[in-house]
């Protein structure tokens, strides 16, 4: 197998690999908004007064939390695993790699034109390393 083809992923695997990268800082923001409610909430459930006996029902702002909280969990909870792979993937990277993430993927969402420029690179040059890049994202992600 020749060096280009090892990189190859389907358009479908392409796609959402740079999806979940275009995407990772909102969903690195719900997992943390989860996980700061999640304590919010522990830290309040722990702090009732010992001993004080408490109503058996639960009352409605009780339940909205919680309920809210479920649905926060649930939805976090899809986000937490491809929010860690990134953030594997994206500390291994070379600095340069990281730079053409960050531009393409995290910030600006500028063009592949508007990367290469900043990069300094010709664009022929920023398909290949976006290709590369996209490819370890990929096999971490278990698509390859």
């Amino acid at each position: 197998m020749n060096a280009a083809a090892e990189y190859r992923l389907s358009p479908a695997e392409f796609k959402f690999v740079e999806h979940k990268l275009y995407t990772y800082r909102d969903n690195k923001r719900l997992v943390d908004e989860y996980l700061a409610q999640r304590e919010e909430l522990i830290h309040a459930t722990r702090s009732r007064e010992p001993g004080v006996p408490h109503d058996h029902h639960i009352g409605k702002p009780v339940e909205t939390t919680v309920m809210q909280l479920l649905l926060l969990e649930q939805k976090a909870k899809k986000e937490e695993f491809w929010v860690k792979a990134i953030e594997d993937v994206y500390q291994l990277l070379p600095d340069e790699d990281k730079t053409l993430v960050e531009l393409k993927y995290f910030e600006g969402h500028l063009s592949n034109a508007g990367v290469a420029r900043q990069l300094n690179i010709s664009e022929r040059e920023f398909y290949r390393r976006r290709e590369r890049i996209v490819w370890r994202f990929a096999n971490r992600f278990g698509l390859v």
